[in-house]
This record gives structure tokens, C-alpha cells and sequence, in this order.
């Protein structure tokens, strides 16, 4: 009798054993990347509306006021990258690099869209996927003669 009951516990430790690491263990895994991949896009998301807004404050005004057409100036692109840098900061301290992957005018709203490559952060031991996470800021620009 003793036997059996022996017998019992060493299937069920060995039931519980498989199932925590076939299930438990990836279901840990799985949730911990969503949680980085929603984290990082929140972060972008901000770092793509501050760019916007700096790229429009640099429109060629006088254009603006005459036409009423949004032309970017040189100076667009620099301060976009600077405030994605700058609204970035936690991100590239995990070894996890934004860049501004496009800046365009859509009628008087100025849009940029800001990337990151997160597969360093969701696969720590390397692999050949290639996760990236891009979010799209737009600013309107609106004459203060209106």
C-alpha cells in the first residue's frame, strides 16, 4: 500500500514539474514581452508628438502666412531628432535606440513617425526575429491670425 501512494506523489510531482515549464514558464515570458512592447510604444508615442510639435514650430512662416502651405525648413529634421532623444532618455539608458524614421506635411499638419528595434529587449539571447515598434505624432500648424 505504502508503495502505491509513493508511486502517486512521484506522478503528480512530475505532473507539475512538465506543467510549469511548458505552460507557466512561457506564459511568464510571453506576458513580461507584450508588457516591454506596450511600454516602449507608450514611450515612442511621446517621443513622436514632442517631435511633431518641434518640427512645426520650424516651418518657413512667411511661406505659411502668404500660401498658407506648411514647408519644413532644414532645421525640422535636427529638432525632431533632438526632442526623440530627448524624450527617450530611459529607453537608450536599456541599450534600446528611437530614430525618427519620417517627417512629411499632410495640409497644415506636420507628422513624424519615430521607430525602435525592441529585439535586443524581447529576446535577451539573441534570435533572428526582428521586432520594431513605430508611432506617428502629428501637429497642426494654425496661423495666429486666424
Amino acid at each position: 500500500m505504502n508503495r502505491l501512494v509513493r508511486d502517486k506523489r512521484g506522478y503528480s510531482m512530475t505532473f507539475w514539474a512538465v506543467y510549469i515549464g511548458a505552460v507557466i514558464v512561457p506564459l511568464i515570458a510571453l506576458s513580461t514581452g507584450l508588457g516591454r512592447i506596450f511600454f516602449t510604444r507608450a514611450q515612442i508615442a511621446a517621443a513622436a508628438d514632442a517631435a511633431a510639435l518641434a518640427a512645426a514650430v520650424e516651418i518657413d512662416r512667411q511661406h505659411f502666412m502668404d500660401t498658407g502651405e506648411v514647408i519644413l525648413t532644414d532645421q525640422a529634421p535636427v529638432w525632431a531628432r533632438q526632442m526623440v532623444a530627448q524624450n527617450s532618455t530611459w529607453l537608450t539608458s536599456k541599450g534600446i535606440y528611437p530614430y525618427v524614421a519620417s517627417i512629411g506635411v499632410s495640409g497644415t499638419t506636420v507628422e513624424v513617425t519615430v521607430g525602435v528595434h525592441i529585439s535586443p529587449w524581447i529576446l535577451p539571447g539573441g534570435g533572428s526575429l526582428v521586432v520594431t515598434v513605430s508611432e506617428t505624432g502629428r501637429a497642426e500648424v494654425r496661423s495666429i491670425l486666424q
